[in-house]
């Protein structure tokens, strides 16, 4: 098995685990199967936060995630979930990750769960092993599962198309004021959020070399 993932899904999962690195956060990860190879397309949050050292996903959200994307076609569908161990590292599972990732495979055998560590990121800049990392649940333990970054142009710019009005509809943040109920409303309207800005600065990479192509082959 192997997983190939867009820029956008490592971005606004990084983006939901910065924003609060004193717990872990938890959400789903959206997407196709091919044969042996996932496709992760977006990294959706529903709300979900744990304690400082253990999450688990609402399934309700995920029903309700299911109905989404059910009504946006069916093209795509959640393929795993993605939690946050801050500070603790990306490079292992939980007993706990494990059940909830055995949960998974038994809806979906090609299931997988993303883990990352807005810590060590933040402190690196770096996407490998203690940072990020992706898994599997064989014979009781976690396996790691290689990824790759997905660069075709035109899912890249389908998808990030896709995940910004996910967010525009209020899917990825609708439950931040719960958190935060004093100075998130006021901080949505004043500033831009980092994730944003870089699916902008994504979107414009893709173009660019769109245009270089179209110049250079046609």
């Amino acid at each position: 098995m192997q997983v190939a993932v867009s820029p956008m899904a490592l971005v606004k999962v990084l983006d939901v685990a910065l924003r609060d690195k004193s717990r872990e956060v938890a959400g789903f990860l959206v997407g196709r199967v091919e044969g042996e190879r996932v496709l992760v397309y977006d990294g959706v949050w529903m709300g979900e936060v744990g304690g400082g050292v253990r999450v688990e996903v609402d399934f309700n959200a995920m029903a309700k995630l299911v109905d989404k994307l059910e009504r946006e076609g069916g093209r795509e569908v959640i393929v795993g979930w993605w939690h946050s161990h801050p500070g603790m590292g990306a490079d292992f599972m939980s007993g706990v990750d494990i059940k909830t990732q055995q949960i998974y495979q038994a809806f979906l055998p090609q299931a997988v769960a993303l883990v990352v560590d807005p810590v060590e990121y933040e402190r690196t800049g770096r996407i490998y092993e203690r940072s990020c990392s992706f898994y599997v649940v064989e014979n009781e333990k976690y396996k790691k599962v290689p990824f790759e970054v997905e660069f075709n142009l035109d899912e890249m710019v389908r998808v990030g198309i896709i995940a910004l009005q996910r967010k525009h509809a209020g899917e990825a943040y609708k439950e931040v004021k719960v958190y935060h109920p004093v100075t998130v409303l006021k901080e949505r309207e004043e500033e831009i959020p980092f994730w944003e800005l870089v699916s902008v600065a994504l979107l414009i990479w893709t173009l660019t070399m769109a245009s270089l192509l179209w110049i250079f082959t046609g």
